[in-house]
C-alpha cells in the first residue's frame, strides 16, 4: 500500500470531541494544581492569610468614608459592601484560573518555551491560558461572596429572583471581560519580549473595582466601563441585587460584549503569534 494512501482518523471527529478532550486535560490540570498544594500546604496557607488581610486593609476606607456620611451618590455602606464583595469575588477567580498563566505568557516568549505549546495537539491560545491554576487564591472568592451575604443583611432586604439571575449573568459576563482584557495586555509581550511593567499597572487596576463606578467623574466612568469593565463586574451586579436593575439592556449588552471579548482576544493572540519567532529558527 502506497503511504500517500494510508488515511488517518482526525483526532477530534466533531466539535463535541475536542471540546471533551479540552475539558479532560483542563480537569487534569486542577488535579495536579490540587495535589501542588497539598504538597506545599504553608503556601497555600500563607496565600488564604495574605488574602484575607487584604480583605480587612480594602474594608477601612469603606468604613471610614460611610463614618462621615449616610450615602454617598445613592449608595449606602452595605450596598457598597455588596460591591466590594463582587470584586473580591472577581480577583479570587482572575488569581486562581488568569493571572498566574497571564504572567508566563512573557516567559514563553522570551524562553522559547512557546515551541512546546505551539506543537501540542491542543489550541495554544486556551493552553497558555489555563495551564496553571492556583486553588489557593479561591479563598479570595469564597471571602466575597460572604462579604455580599453581609452587605445584604446588613441593608435588611432580600433581593428578587430577576435581580439574583441579573447579578449571575453580570459577574459572569464581567469575569469574562476582565480575563480577556488581562490576556491582551500579556499577549503584548509578542511586541515588547514583556510586559511585567504592564501587568503591573492592570493589577494595580483592581482596586477601583471596590467602589461604585458612581463614585468616580464620567471619564473614569467610562474607563472602568469600556476598558477595565470593573461596572460590569462588581457595579451593575451589586445594582441588580441591592436596588434592582432598572437598565435590563445591560444584561443583553453585557453578554454581547462578553463574546465578542473572546472572538477579539483570540483573534489578536492569532495575529500575536504571527510575529513570533521560534527559539529553534
Amino acid at each position: 500500500m502506497n503511504v500517500n494512501q494510508i488515511q488517518t482518523s482526525p483526532l477530534d471527529p466533531t466539535a463535541w470531541d475536542a471540546l471533551r478532550r479540552h475539558a479532560r486535560l483542563w480537569r487534569a490540570f486542577v488535579a495536579i494544581s490540587l495535589v501542588r498544594e497539598v504538597q506545599f500546604r504553608a503556601n497555600a496557607l500563607a496565600t488564604v492569610s495574605v488574602g484575607l488581610a487584604q480583605l480587612v486593609v480594602s474594608l477601612v476606607p469603606i468604613l471610614l468614608i460611610f463614618s462621615f456620611a449616610g450615602e454617598v451618590n445613592g449608595w449606602s455602606q452595605a450596598d457598597v459592601l455588596v460591591v466590594a464583595g463582587f470584586q473580591q469575588a472577581v480577583v479570587g477567580l482572575l488569581a486562581a484560573f488568569i493571572i498566574p498563566n497571564m504572567n508566563r505568557i512573557s516567559e514563553y516568549v522570551e524562553r522559547g518555551d512557546l515551541d512546546v505549546l505551539l506543537i501540542r495537539p491542543v489550541n495554544a491560545h486556551w493552553l497558555s491560558a489555563t495551564r496553571w491554576v492556583r486553588p489557593a487564591e479561591l479563598f479570595a472568592m469564597f471571602s466575597g461572596f460572604g462579604l455580599i451575604a453581609i452587605g445584604l443583611i446588613h441593608r435588611g432586604t432580600m433581593p428578587s429572583v430577576t435581580g439574583i439571575v441579573q447579578a449571575i449573568v453580570l459577574f459572569t459576563a464581567g469575569f469574562v471581560l476582565l480575563a480577556c482584557a488581562w490576556s491582551v495586555v500579556a499577549t503584548c509581550a509578542f511586541w515588547t519580549s514583556s510586559m511585567a511593567a504592564g501587568t503591573m499597572v492592570f493589577g494595580d487596576l483592581m482596586e477601583p473595582g471596590r467602589y461604585p463606578v458612581a463614585f468616580f467623574p464620567r471619564a473614569i466612568q467610562l474607563f472602568l466601563t469600556a476598558v477595565v469593565p470593573w461596572a460590569f463586574a462588581s457595579t451593575f451586579p451589586a445594582e441588580a441585587l441591592t436596588h434592582g436593575l432598572s437598565r435590563w439592556w445591560i444584561v443583553p449588552i453585557a453578554v454581547a460584549f462578553s463574546g465578542l471579548a473572546v472572538t477579539g482576544c483570540h483573534g489578536f493572540w492569532n495575529v500575536a503569534i504571527r510575529r513570533y519567532a521560534s527559539a529553534s529558527s
